[in-house]
């Protein structure tokens, strides 16, 4: 990364063509459009700004949300915390050309835990290349000076009460640790669980594009603010958006959650049965750090109503990578019927693999693939006229 400071008072951070590449894969995993965009410019917003702090030497710097990933907030709420010490300094990235103003999403200023203490004006341009820091406020200043948006949910702050020599924060928050900058925030009720679970099962409707605005401000902070329930809901967003477009989630595996048709294998097979144990005789490391799901396909008129079994297993690495095992067994019946195809697809229909059954073939396998987050193929399973294709993102 390069530092482009074309003016002192303010950070111009530029960001490269992998690196926005990378952050455009994992932002799939949002269920909708517009969140999946808020994700990509805010990932590469807070690299910038990581990046850009490591140069001061401020090694206490923390992204504040605790999700073992990326977070569940950036599928509804734009905008991200950082913990400089015991300050919280919020970005708020634009796409806006000019730099008129500051919208700050309520959720950042008026739920409790939320709450910053400074907030950072982020430009960034559409494609990515860079993202500009050019002004910031504090708590304070937008309770007592922002117009309140009751339509958008948003305090917008005109460019003029912005500070904006970014020197001056720097000195702020080094030298001034005792100021009080953040004004009073009025507790928010405390949810029933019945409502809570009432609100997660009508807001993760595919038809609600923008839940942070379907029902009253105190009732949606109340429900976001606790991590339990808002992870809750981004997970039933991210279910019933890959349902509807064929897909399954393999990065929500991860944390233990399924579509009802992808079974564990000992539903379907005796744990014991070496000829029917889904193994991983090509790297057998992996068989006891995976997690192994089966789907029974029935080939119908094909072959006299004989169903055979598509197993997948995965286990995650660093860097938001997963290794991938397919395997495809009989159900019910000692072989694969003759010929049968297990096919590996890109997302773009490219063929990758491709195995095919012979006589007496008890189980077929694909080589070990491996993807990272964000990455999508097909799996197919083939026999004559018979095709199935099941679509996987991780």
């Amino acid at each position: 990364m390069t530092y482009a400071f074309t003016d002192t008072r303010e950070w111009v951070l530029e960001i490269t063509p992998q690196i926005q590449s990378q952050f455009w894969q994992q932002s799939q995993v949002y269920a909708t459009h517009s969140s999946r965009w808020c994700a990509y410019i805010n990932q590469i917003c807070l690299y910038a700004f990581l990046n850009w702090v490591k140069t001061e030497d401020v090694s206490e710097a923390s992204v504040w949300y605790s999700s073992p990933d990326i977070p569940a907030f950036w599928e509804f709420v734009n905008g991200t915390a950082i913990c400089l010490g015991d300050r919280r300094v919020v970005l708020i990235p634009s796409e806006a050309i000019d730099d008129s103003e500051l919208e700050v999403p309520q959720e950042w200023v008026d739920i409790p835990s939320w709450a910053g203490d400074y907030y950072l004006a982020a430009q960034v341009k559409p494609d990515g290349e860079w993202v500009r820091i050019w002004g910031y406020t504090t708590h304070t200043e937008l309770k007592s000076l922002a117009h309140y948006d009751s339509v958008d949910r948003t305090y917008c702050l005109d460019a003029r009460h912005l500070t904006k020599d970014l020197n001056a924060f720097w000195i702020t928050y080094q030298f001034c640790v005792d100021e009080e900058v953040k004004a009073f925030v009025s507790p928010l009720p405390e949810l029933p669980t019945t409502q809570a679970e009432n609100l997660q099962q009508r807001l993760a409707h595919s038809t609600v594009i923008f839940p942070r605005l379907e029902v009253p401000f105190k009732t949606w902070g109340s429900l976001l603010e606790k991590e339990q329930w808002r992870q809750g809901l981004y997970q039933q967003r991210q279910q019933r958006s890959l349902s509807s477009q064929g897909q399954v989630n393999l990065s929500n595996w991860l944390t233990g959650i399924y579509d009802a048709s992808w079974q564990v294998i000992e539903t379907f097979f005796n744990s014991t049965s070496t000829s029917l144990a889904f193994n991983f005789r090509s790297s057998a490391t992996l068989s006891t750090a995976s997690i192994k799901r089966a789907k029974v396909i029935d080939l119908g008129a094909e072959i006299e109503s004989q169903k055979v079994m598509l197993l997948v297993a995965l286990i995650p690495f660093a860097n938001q990578q997963v290794s991938i095992r397919v395997q495809l067994h009989p159900v019910g019946d000692e072989y694969l019927p003759n010929n049968i195809k297990l096919v590996l697809l890109s997302s773009k229909e490219d063929l990758i693999q491709e195995v095919q059954a012979r006589v007496q073939d008890n189980y077929v396998q694909l080589k070990l693939f491996e993807g990272e987050v964000g990455e999508g193929f097909s799996i197919q399973v083939i026999l004559d006229s018979y095709q199935m294709t099941e679509n996987f993102v991780i």
